[in-house]
């Protein structure tokens, strides 16, 4: 039975073994700045669920966000 990755290991497969190279790296980092910069916008009881808050979920979005725009400004 194959070995399952954590997410970390995942994401980091994700971005160092692409047949189109950095390419992968930047759709990756567009992606999660996208879905930041729309989650960080909502209400959080928007997106409450019983498994995550909403606070915490719209916490989580902003900071991904500051720390992306941080990086590209």
């Amino acid at each position: 039975m194959a070995h399952r990755k954590d997410n970390v290991a995942f994401v980091k497969d994700l971005m160092t073994h692409s047949r189109y190279g950095a390419l992968t790296q930047l759709f990756v980092i567009d992606a999660l700045s996208k879905w930041a910069d729309k989650i960080s916008s909502v209400e959080p009881q928007a997106v409450d669920s019983p498994m995550i808050s909403g606070e915490a979920w719209v916490g989580v979005a902003k900071e991904i966000k500051d720390k992306i725009d941080g990086r590209l400004s």
